[in-house]
């Protein structure tokens, strides 16, 4: 008599734990990493170096736990939903033309050591990816800023180069190709290249950048930032990527609005 009950027993054990396994695979959100949203983002940008628009994925210092937010939560609620240290979280307080009550943010990225956040309008319009990373030490994320850094320096010796007159320091370089034009304002390096194209005023791009930063500087917090803005061959499109360190955190802005927008969403990082 027993075992037809041992026959019967074990094979819905069986059955159970299957159903199981199954379902626990199916529902885990796969949680992406700070270097996997970035390459993502991409997609909703102009082309660039993806290298360049990419920050690398820190060592965590505590527990990597992951915590997806459902898309499309007001962006007053993202903050509650981060696991990084409160101290440490930065997230803009306002984006130019919006109500904040109307933006909406979508967590993508959650854990103890990073988060990434999309956000975007009521209908859905990209407004701007924000990033954090805490790494092991202030020297690693200096690292980290002074690679993304490397090439967006125009060299004031190479022939060719001239002394920017627009209102901002700094020196630009046009070819038969490309214009770049970098300054230093403060802690912050400021840089735009594009195409040597006539559907772009660059000197009229910078005055208006010149003009903002007089009455709304970068951050002082920062303690080394870069803002790089590039525009697209024979177009208008923009990607703006502003990186900034403070003590072991960098903290990223990427958005397609024009600079002086991208500028006023890092001012309102708090």
């Amino acid at each position: 008599m027993k075992k037809p009950r041992l026959f019967f027993i074990l094979p819905g054990t069986l059955l159970i734990t299957v159903m199981f396994g199954c379902t626990s695979e199916e529902e885990t959100p796969q949680t992406l990493n700070a270097q996997e949203t970035s390459i993502q983002e991409e997609d909703d940008l102009p082309e660039k170096d993806v290298e360049e628009n990419t920050l690398s994925s820190p060592k965590p210092q505590r527990e990597n736990m992951s915590s997806p937010t459902p898309s499309g939560q007001n962006a007053e609620k993202i903050h509650e939903e981060l696991l990084m240290n409160d101290k440490l979280i930065r997230l803009p307080e306002s984006f130019p033309g919006q109500r904040i009550s109307q933006v909406q943010g979508s967590v993508a990225s959650n854990n103890s050591a990073t988060y990434s956040v999309q956000y975007q309008t009521s209908t859905g319009e990209p407004l701007a990816h924000v990033t954090a990373a805490q790494y092991m030490g202030v020297q690693e994320a200096a690292s980290e800023i002074e690679d993304f850094r490397e090439g967006k320096t125009v060299n004031p010796s190479r022939p060719g180069v001239k002394e920017f007159q627009h209102g901002l320091p700094g020196h630009a370089q046009e070819g038969a190709d490309q214009y770049h034009y970098s300054g230093q304002q403060e802690e912050w390096l400021l840089s735009l290249s594009s195409s040597s194209s006539e559907n772009l005023d660059q000197t009229a791009v910078l005055q208006q950048i010149s003009e903002y930063l007089k009455h709304h500087p970068l951050p002082a917090s920062a303690r080394q930032g870069i803002v790089d803005i590039y525009y697209a061959p024979a177009s208008e499109d923009v990607t703006v990527d502003i990186r900034w360190q403070e003590g072991e955190m960098v903290y990223a802005v990427r958005t397609s609005l024009p600079p002086v927008e991208a500028l006023k969403i890092t001012n309102s990082m708090n």
